[in-house]
């Protein structure tokens, strides 16, 4: 009898302290740590907003939706132990792998600052050269000094830009940080020359017009630079090439000998 009523007693202290809930300073602890939880979680969802790179995005919504479910958890219906065994295991899993997933997609915001800010550096600009140097140029290269860099050739592989013809369509790429230019010419007799030029920069985005001028007795070469618009009207009768190096003046030699033919 008297080992039946010790077995009831400790039922009923076990129902009463699962009735009772959680004390105080277990709800603090765990509020505590979902506190934590949240943070990271808003943390790294903030940080993957700010990238392009999705390849986490599944990874991150299943975190997202684990933290959802131990939100929905009612507290207030589980006693301390039951807290300790079934609910502080998954919020700080959760935080954990919050937290590592937060550095991983720091790490891609930190290259990709990178990358934008230096990409920021570059300035471009529509332009077309005016060759007239006396000489059938093979290459035009743009030496930027600063960096020690070349642009690739701006007439392409197999373009002859013929003395007194005009190359347009390229873009010129210009670094921001650079302060010293060059161009860099070859005739069709391979012979390369140095074509000192002012600062390219500020860089105009309405384009720029760049006359290349050699003078055979001196053997020095200068580039002049000057507004698209105003130099395409200057050179609308005079004969131009395109990137392809399609000469453009051929239309108007081609009527005229029609009428010619004609008459």
């Amino acid at each position: 009898m008297k080992k039946s009523l010790t077995i009831l007693i400790s039922i009923f202290l076990m129902a009463a302290l699962v009735a009772c809930g959680p004390s105080d300073e277990k709800m603090a602890e765990v509020t505590k740590a979902m506190g934590v939880m949240t943070d990271a979680g808003e943390s790294a969802r903030q940080t993957f907003l700010d990238i392009t790179d999705a390849s986490m995005k599944q990874q991150l919504d299943e975190l997202t939706e684990k933290e959802n479910e131990i939100k929905a958890i009612e507290l207030e219906k589980l006693n301390d132990r039951k807290i300790d065994e079934e609910v502080m295991p998954r919020i700080e899993e959760v935080t954990k792998d919050y937290q590592e997933l937060g550095e991983k997609l720091s790490e891609i915001l930190t290259e990709e600052t990178g990358i934008r800010t230096e990409n920021d550096k570059h300035r471009f600009s529509q332009v077309y050269f005016i060759n007239k140097t006396g000489m059938n140029l093979t290459k035009i290269q743009l030496h930027d000094i600063t960096q020690d860099s070349y642009s690739d050739n701006f007439l392409g592989e197999g373009v002859v830009l013929e003395a007194g013809y005009t190359l347009m369509g390229p873009a010129l790429d210009v670094y921001a940080d650079s302060s010293r230019w060059e161009f860099v010419i070859k005739s069709d007799g391979d012979t390369e020359y140095i074509l000192p030029c002012e600062s390219l920069l500020p860089v105009k985005a309405e384009g720029l017009s760049i006359t290349l001028n050699f003078d055979s007795k001196t053997g020095e070469g200068t580039v002049d630079f000057g507004g698209y618009t105003a130099a395409l009207k200057e050179q609308s009768s005079e004969t131009s090439q395109d990137a392809s190096g399609a000469e453009a003046s051929d239309e108007a030699e081609a009527d005229e000998a029609g009428k010619e033919s004609s008459n």
